[in-house]
């Protein structure tokens, strides 16, 4: 089944204070919590573990109770008990390849590697920059597609979520390096989506706003903060895509 979904945001504006653990609590409440039961015990793989994204995902999957294995460039400083972490860099086929060689099909591939570009004049275009963004954010995107679905074919089934972002189709304050590249990431889902249709597997997106990151808040000290969802607010959407709840929904690109 193939489905493009370009909806309206699923995340309003947080509650101040509100956790990963507050977020799969809250879910549990709105209706979602039988599909993120179905995750307990399924093995799911986090790329960009070491992100603020990617921690807060990883806490979010291990605090629903499933097999979370965390992966990041480099080994990640606060590890969590029960999670299993790899090391893989994503924008090399070969070591990707190796990841997935090593490591038991998982259930689910929730893939948040990228990295962000600000704006700045076309006529200005730092070509280094676009090819480090396009390499950051579409290649790790593209090679983890192929080494998910070659996994999942081995079992007939799976779900891979991959982090888009509304600069994609609304570049406003982000740079056109940064853009594209995010542009790149929804075309590869709407492709590999139909791929698989007619499969158990599913592939779609999640596409954030600006997220509540140190980072962030570093490169725009003046903004409203408390408008910007934290990591754990947005945990609630990757759990159902990732859940076998979401069986029919594929080529979705979810805006929060």
């Amino acid at each position: 089944m193939y489905r493009l979904a370009l909806t309206r945001p699923v995340c309003a504006p947080r509650e101040a204070g509100k956790s990963s653990s507050a977020i799969v609590e809250a879910t549990k409440s709105e209706g979602l919590g039988a599909a993120m039961s179905d995750l307990r015990g399924k093995s799911i793989l986090i790329t960009g573990a070491n992100g603020a994204l990617g921690r807060g995902l990883v806490t979010a999957f291990a605090g629903a109770g499933a097999d979370v294995l965390a992966v990041s460039r480099s080994p990640g400083n606060a590890e969590l008990p029960g999670v299993r972490y790899e090391s893989a860099d994503l924008t090399d086929e070969s070591s990707a390849a190796a990841l997935f060689a090593r490591v038991p099909t998982p259930w689910a591939v929730i893939n948040t590697v990228g990295g962000f570009a600000p704006r700045g004049a076309l006529a200005e275009l730092d070509v280094a920059e676009l090819e480090a963004q396009l390499q950051l954010n579409l290649l790790s995107a593209a090679i983890v597609t192929k080494c998910t679905l070659q996994s999942f074919a081995k079992e007939g089934q799976g779900r891979l979520v991959h982090t888009a972002s509304r600069a994609a189709t609304a570049p406003v304050g982000a740079g056109f390096a940064y853009s594209v590249s995010k542009a790149g990431v929804l075309h590869l889902v709407q492709m590999a989506a139909r791929d698989v249709a007619g499969t158990q597997i599913r592939v779609n997106a999640v596409s954030p706003a600006i997220i509540d990151t140190p980072a962030n808040r570093a490169a725009m000290p003046d903004a409203d903060h408390d408008r910007w969802p934290t990591p754990g607010d947005l945990a609630a959407t990757y759990l159902f895509l990732a859940s076998p709840g979401a069986g029919v929904v594929n080529g979705a690109v979810l805006p929060v």
